[in-house]
């Protein structure tokens, strides 16, 4: 059995590679990450394929137990090229893992077409792919919740609390006007990713969103886009075969 781990600034998320189609995957607090919780959970694996994005102690930590199991473990890294798909970066490894495997799992799943790749978490990414397997590069933005946290971090007399519901509308109070705000940034972003690929590539098939605020960017999209809740571990599932 195939365990595939996707380390993040806060939290992990784990799935089996056998579930990728038909389940979610599980997400833990990093610091729950340890050897003896891997014992706990994942005695019958036999093999890890692992991205991680936060410490390298955690990769240290899942390293020295599958060593003492005897199972097989891939790190994996942003690459130049691999599976027909060129990374638009100078310097590949400069490209946030879960970016790559974003592009990586849209370029299979989605084969042959241009496509615009959103991942909606800790900080907002967007990444263009035209079809003939080119990343082209894109963007990065704060998340909403690091855009909120840093408007009020940043000022002394701004008083806000964050919102649950997602909304452009205008504000009545610092609250609701903070919040519009935030989403308001990310939408325009995104809005003006659209037109900008779609100028480059003179059409845009597919956009893909995926994260933890892909439901509510949907929501307030006026252009048509697909969730695609399992991204990263289409990604990481992409190297089992190697």
């Amino acid at each position: 059995m195939t365990l595939l781990i996707d380390i993040g600034n806060s939290r992990t998320k784990y799935i089996f590679s056998t579930c990728i189609e038909k389940e979610k995957c599980k997400v833990i607090n990093n610091r729950q990450l340890t050897v003896n919780w891997l014992e706990e959970n994942f005695y019958s694996v036999k093999k890890i394929i692992l991205a991680n994005v936060s410490k390298s102690s955690l990769t240290n930590v899942i390293e020295q137990w599958a060593e003492q199991k005897n199972i097989a473990l891939q790190v994996i890294v942003s690459e130049q090229k691999r599976f027909g798909i060129t990374s638009f970066y100078q310097q590949p490894k400069q490209l946030g893992i879960d970016r790559w495997l974003a592009i990586l799992a849209v370029a299979n799943l989605y084969a042959e077409k241009n496509a615009l790749i959103i991942d909606a978490g800790t900080a907002t990414t967007i990444d263009l792919l035209s079809s003939q397997g080119q990343h082209l590069g894109g963007w990065i933005l704060p998340g909403i919740n690091l855009m909120f946290d840093s408007l009020l971090t940043q000022t002394s007399r701004i008083d806000a609390q964050r919102e649950i519901v997602a909304s452009l509308e205008f504000g009545a109070n610092t609250s609701e006007n903070v919040n519009s705000a935030c989403w308001a940034a990310t939408i325009g972003a995104i809005e003006l990713a659209i037109n900008q690929a779609t100028k480059q590539l003179n059409n845009l098939d597919v956009i893909i969103i995926t994260g933890g605020n892909a439901e509510n960017i949907k929501a307030l999209l006026s252009t048509k886009v697909l969730i695609e809740d399992n991204l990263i571990f289409h990604g990481l599932q992409r190297y089992n075969s190697i």
